[in-house]
């Protein structure tokens, strides 16, 4: 499932639209898996931006 923010999108860019996370908590909580070594350490293919997000003056 791909996030994104939709150019017609209305709520977008209406300042005085509010939109709650509650509607969106069970869709994220099915979708995001955090392994049990951790972010960065699972050889994902995107372990190298968990390990640059936790140490950011480290080379890849």
């Amino acid at each position: 499932m791909a996030w994104a923010i939709r150019q017609h999108e209305v709520h977008t860019f209406d300042p005085d639209v509010h939109i709650e996370f509650d509607e969106f908590e069970d869709v994220v909580g099915r979708h995001f898996r955090q392994p049990p070594q951790g972010l960065g350490f699972d050889g994902s293919p995107v372990a190298h931006m968990w390990r640059t997000m936790i140490w950011p003056n480290n080379f890849l």
